[in-house]
């Protein structure tokens, strides 16, 4: 899909709606933004990204009733730096303090990537206040997949002279994401988002690395919605889980890539508020 043509100028964090907030976690503060009213859904970001991945797909679920709350996970965004590495389970058994602290009993969750990993722990550990979960991009690895991404070197995140800290992890997103289907504006936050982690960057990469996913997908009793990109590097990983639950319900998009909620939030929300709707 071709992106359209950029227009000029920069809205920042001003793309962000709804009203913000922070829950007390045993990982410290959490940030989010929650928009709308009605059915309560947590939002979860891909690594190193935060809640501004779902800036623009927020007003489309609350037009249709839909309260979404986009987490900011712990290190990321505007929450609070861990003490340590954490695992998958640590995110998830933050959120609960956050459905405490807006006083809502039981929600459903839908993660990209990483946020995948944290909804499906989350629906394991936490099924009692779990309504629904909807996984995107979900990253259930083999074992060797899970090595070789755990070997992968940290970036230098040290600040140069010139910016070619920056220059160059753009570059970078660019050409991983495809600058044909990306939009400056996404790559620009991918960049911020990265930065903005600073030296930790990378918890939320190897708590999903780390994760065995497989327990949980088995283990998972409530409605489940797989979304899957057709050239999604985990693409492979739906079909395996597909496997295992033949019960969870299906979405391919075709083509499509990381930074898809951001640049083409309607076709998204469109899957998730019909799925929403059945529940």
């Amino acid at each position: 899909m071709a992106v359209a043509a950029e227009t000029r100028g920069w809205n920042g964090l001003h793309v962000s709606g709804g009203r913000k907030g922070y829950a007390d976690t045993p990982m410290g503060q959490v940030h989010y933004r929650i928009m709308g009213e009605g059915t309560p859904l947590l939002l979860l970001h891909q690594t190193p990204w935060f809640s501004v991945q779902y800036a623009k797909v927020q007003p489309l679920l609350a037009a249709a009733n839909i309260q979404s709350i986009a987490i900011d996970t712990p290190g990321y965004g505007f929450s609070d730096l861990p003490a340590s590495q954490p695992t998958i389970e640590d995110y998830a058994n933050s959120l609960p303090f956050v459905l405490d602290a807006l006083g809502i009993e039981r929600a459903g969750v839908a993660g990209f990537h990483t946020g995948a990993a944290i909804g499906a722990a989350f629906a394991h550990h936490h099924s009692e206040r779990t309504a629904f979960l909807i996984m995107d991009g979900a990253p259930l690895y083999t074992e060797a997949e899970r090595e070789k991404r755990l070997s992968k070197a940290h970036w230098d995140q040290t600040p140069k002279s010139d910016g070619s800290h920056l220059s160059s992890r753009f570059a970078y997103i660019r050409d991983l994401v495809g600058a044909d289907t990306a939009t400056n504006e996404s790559i620009n936050w991918s960049v911020l988002s990265f930065t903005m982690a600073g030296e930790a960057e990378h918890y939320g990469h190897v708590a999903a690395y780390s994760y065995d996913m497989a327990p949980a997908i088995k283990a998972i009793n409530v409605p489940t919605l797989i979304i899957s990109r057709t050239t999604d590097s985990l693409h492979a990983a739906a079909q395996r889980i597909l496997t295992m639950r033949s019960d969870f319900q299906y979405h391919e998009f075709a083509g499509g890539n990381s930074q898809s909620i951001y640049n083409d939030p309607e076709p998204w929300a469109e899957v998730v508020v019909d799925f929403v709707r059945t529940q």
